[in-house]
Parts: C-alpha cells; sequence; structure tokens
C-alpha cells in the first residue's frame, strides 16, 4: 500500500468517526454512568465536545485527502467528499430518528418521539453543517446563479430538512394528526423526487460530454 492509498483510507475512517464517537459516548452514558435512555440521548446529542470533535475529523480528511492529491485530480476528490459529507449527513438523520425511537420504547405517538429528537439539537446542527459544507465545496456553486442548481440542488435539501420542523410546528398549530403527517411527508417525498431528478439530469449531462 503506497502513501496515497494509505491516507485515503485515513480519510474514509476519519468520516466514520464521528459516528463511533457517538456510539461509544452514548455506551459510556448508558453504561458506566446508568442514565436512562432518553437522557442517553440528550446528553450525546446535547454535547459541544462531540459535535466539535465530529466537526473536527471531518475537516481533517477533507483538508488531507486534497492536499495530498495531486492537481490534476484535486476537483474530483473534492467531488467525492461532497458525496461523502452528504451521504454521512443523511445516515446522522436516519440513525437519530432510530434511536429516538428506540429510546421512546418504541412508541407510537409520534410527535412524542419528534419532541424528544428536536430536543437534541446538535443531532439536527451535525448534519445541516454537512449538508451547507457539501453545497458550498460542491464545484457547481460557481454556478450559483443558475436555475437548475437552485431546483435540483438547493430546493431539495431544503425542502427534506424542513420537512420534521414543517410536521411539529402544524402540529403546535393544533391541525389533525393526518393533515400534519401528509403535509410533510409529502414536502420530504418532493424533495426526494427532485434530489434524485437533478442527480439523473447531471449524470445524462456528463455522458454527454464525455461521449462528444
Amino acid at each position: 500500500m503506497d502513501k496515497l492509498e494509505m491516507i485515503e483510507d485515513t480519510a474514509f475512517i476519519l468520516y466514520l468517526s464521528p459516528l463511533l464517537i457517538n456510539g461509544l459516548y452514548a455506551l459510556y452514558l448508558s453504561f458506566a454512568q446508568n442514565l436512562p435512555p432518553s437522557d442517553v440521548y440528550l446528553g450525546v446529542a446535547n454535547n459541544i465536545v462531540i459535535l466539535l470533535a465530529s466537526v473536527l475529523v471531518v475537516l481533517i480528511a477533507l483538508v488531507i485527502e486534497i492536499r495530498i492529491s495531486p492537481k490534476d485530480t484535486r476537483i474530483k476528490k473534492i467531488e467525492e467528499n461532497v458525496s461523502r459529507m452528504r451521504i454521512l449527513a443523511f445516515l446522522f438523520i436516519i440513525l437519530s430518528l432510530v434511536s429516538v425511537f428506540v429510546t421512546s420504547g418504541y412508541s407510537s405517538d409520534i410527535f412524542k418521539t419528534l419532541d424528544l429528537y428536536l430536543e437534541g439539537r446538535y443531532a439536527i446542527l451535525y448534519p445541516l453543517f454537512l449538508l451547507a459544507l457539501s453545497f458550498v465545496l460542491s464545484p457547481s456553486i460557481t454556478h450559483f446563479f443558475k436555475f437548475s442548481l437552485i431546483i435540483f440542488e438547493i430546493i431539495p435539501i431544503v425542502l427534506m430538512i424542513a420537512s420534521p420542523l414543517l410536521l411539529y410546528i402544524l402540529w403546535r398549530m393544533g391541525l389533525s394528526y393526518s393533515v400534519v403527517f401528509f403535509i410533510s411527508l409529502l414536502v420530504f417525498i418532493a424533495g426526494v423526487a427532485l434530489f434524485l431528478y437533478g442527480s439523473r439530469v447531471e449524470g445524462k449531462s456528463k455522458t454527454a460530454s464525455t461521449s462528444s
């Protein structure tokens, strides 16, 4: 294994380390401190040190991988890191929601579960940071004011992030459960559909450019 491959492997491990950090700290709070599940979740999701460490390792992974890459491959490396950040962000959102569901004792009360999720503010802020950073680093940022970028990159992310917040706000407004859930689900599906369609359009564009 040469130096470049070793550093790439190190960067990949660093990207996974936020999940490991959160998991190990949760185990520590659960077994060493003997805290109840809800306190374990909040203890992890509201810990500023955990947040900063998770931010730092991603930045380190990004910097070292770009620094050691040949100049002609750095754009490609940035694109790879953008994809990793987005995957990590969505993993964090999914795992946080699963953790909250388990913590609540598999409660069927979705609003109670959502309340607990929103109390863990860093569980929300960290994915937002990753998505924002991935957007800033995206090569297409140079075409920021292009209509296609706004439609297929900015709006999908906003819709997917806004969906659980919209669910909570509409519930607080006193709307019926079925209406609240339907509207929020529709917003999330719209975001996913736009994101997938944008990826498909981008893929076709790259294929056409290569063939030409």
